[in-house]
């Protein structure tokens, strides 16, 4: 069977309409996937959150059976040699970031009764990170603020 010498391929204007066609959805695709990254960075610190709860739970419920929960300072041995420092049963500012296993991509800033978390993948982390606020009385366990507004 012989060809049609009219049927040789793609001529250049189609080749060229379809890379342009491809331009056009690269061009649309690429800024959601951008806001992926964003929504990926509030969903970690959203997990942060989650663990910082967790932890100051566990130290909580410690303090309960060794009863250290009326005090405005302590300490309490996690085991394994971890000793928390401890505002009212609940892990102090300075302390809470020791419960958490691996902070590798996270910035860390502690002082005594809070402790702010942040990606370090994000530009701006005034508006993207987790704050920890030590208990300040045996009724007022402590708080934890996530703030994800820009995680560009």
């Amino acid at each position: 069977m012989q060809k049609d010498s009219s049927e040789q391929g793609f001529t250049l204007i189609e080749l060229i309409v379809v890379i342009v066609i491809l331009g056009i959805l690269a061009a649309f695709a690429i800024p959601r996937f951008v806001n992926l990254q964003n929504d990926a960075r509030a969903s970690v610190l959203q997990g942060v959150s989650g663990s910082l709860w967790a932890a100051s739970a566990l130290v909580y419920s410690k303090s309960l059976i060794v009863g250290s929960t009326a005090s405005s300072s302590g300490n309490v041995n996690i085991g394994q040699g971890v000793v928390i420092a401890t505002a009212y049963g609940y892990p102090t500012g300075a302390s809470i970031s020791t419960m958490l296993q691996n902070t590798t991509n996270f910035g860390v800033s502690a002082t005594g009764t809070t402790a702010t978390f942040w990606p370090t993948s994000a530009g701006n982390s005034a508006n993207c990170n987790v704050v920890y606020t030590a208990a300040t009385s045996s009724i007022v366990p402590p708080t934890i603020v996530t703030t994800s507004t820009d995680c560009s």
